[in-house]
């Protein structure tokens, strides 16, 4: 999974306007996407990338932005 289907998903999937969405742009704690949109992000990330996420990683950490996500899934490598 790299940045651009990430990208592609909160476009397709989420509906988000992602013109001005920055690597740092807060998804959840600025209320862009809800707790629904974290679980299919986190089925995304399983599906797309490969990785286990751990019910003990599901935080604002690791699933609050662009950059967050990559840097978590790289992590997981």
């Amino acid at each position: 999974m790299d940045r651009a289907e990430l990208v592609r998903w909160l476009k397709e999937e989420q509906g988000l306007d992602v013109s001005t969405l920055q690597d740092d742009t807060k998804l959840f704690s600025s209320g862009l996407l809800d707790s629904l949109a974290m679980v299919d992000l986190i089925a995304f990330i399983e599906d797309q990338a490969g990785v286990r996420v751990r019910w003990t990683e599901v935080s604002l950490e690791h699933l609050d932005s662009v950059g967050a996500v990559l840097g978590y899934v790289a992590s997981k490598r």
